[in-house]
Order: structure tokens, then C-alpha cells, then sequence
């Protein structure tokens, strides 16, 4: 779990966030969990952020338009923390999933991250819209 681009945005930063932001932008280092049968992207963060104490607050799926879960905020960073588009992402072996954290399963060996975003919707995280 990382917030990076967070070290080169800090003026754009809400007033008071700045303590929630490690200073070299990593929340949890890479991090080894067993999968369990099924798990999303999501099981695998809401356990992660569980054990090792790290605040996360999402909306569940029963009520948002997408039918998924949707990650308002880890660490105290929420979405909008940053900017209009600033907010979490994910992405698994290297590539941002265009659906939502608790629709994409997980297979042994899979390396997710979950990384904050300050600019168009990705793009400062090789992320974005095309």
C-alpha cells in the first residue's frame, strides 16, 4: 500500500493529512498472505489492513452503481484527499483492472498494490482513462 505521488503533491494535500503520509509514501511494505478459496483483491486488503492495524474505510457493493466494493479511504487518505481526482487504485501483476477491488479474484502468486492517485484519474501511476 503505497501513497508516492502524495511527496510530490503536498501543497494540494488537505490541511492536516501530511502526518498520514510515511515519508517515503509506503503504508505497508510488500506483504506475503495466504490466499483463501474465491478471495478479491478487496478480502486480501480488508485482512491485510485488519492485521496490521491500518485504518481503510470503504462503501459496499449494495450501494454504489458498480455493484463492487468501493476503497473511500486507507490511512486516513481519502479520496478527493488530493484533488478532484485523486483517490485509491489497484493493480494486479502490473496492470490497473477497469472493475471494481471485490470482482477481481486472486490466484496464488498474484502481487497486487494498491497505490494513491493525485492526477487525472491514474495517469501519475500509470494508471488513467485511455
Amino acid at each position: 500500500i503505497e501513497c508516492k505521488t502524495l511527496l510530490d503533491n503536498m501543497k494540494n494535500l488537505e490541511n492536516g493529512l501530511e502526518k498520514y503520509v510515511p515519508k517515503d509514501g509506503i503504508i505497508l511494505e510488500k506483504t506475503e498472505f495466504a490466499l483463501n478459496d474465491n478471495d478479491t483483491v478487496f478480502d486480501v486488503l480488508q485482512r491485510v489492513t485488519k492485521y496490521k492495524k491500518i485504518q481503510m474505510e470503504y462503501q459496499g457493493a449494495d450501494l454504489n452503481q458498480y455493484g463492487s466494493v468501493y476503497i473511500e479511504g486507507i490511512n486516513h487518505l481519502y479520496e478527493f484527499s488530493c484533488g478532484e481526482l485523486s483517490g485509491w487504485m489497484y493493480k494486479v501483476n502490473g496492470w490497473f483492472p477497469n472493475y471494481g477491488s471485490s470482482s477481481y479474484e486472486l490466484k496464488d502468486g498474484d502481487v497486487m498494490v494498491w497505490t494513491f492517485t493525485c492526477k487525472g484519474l491514474g495517469a501519475d501511476v500509470g494508471g488513467g482513462i485511455n
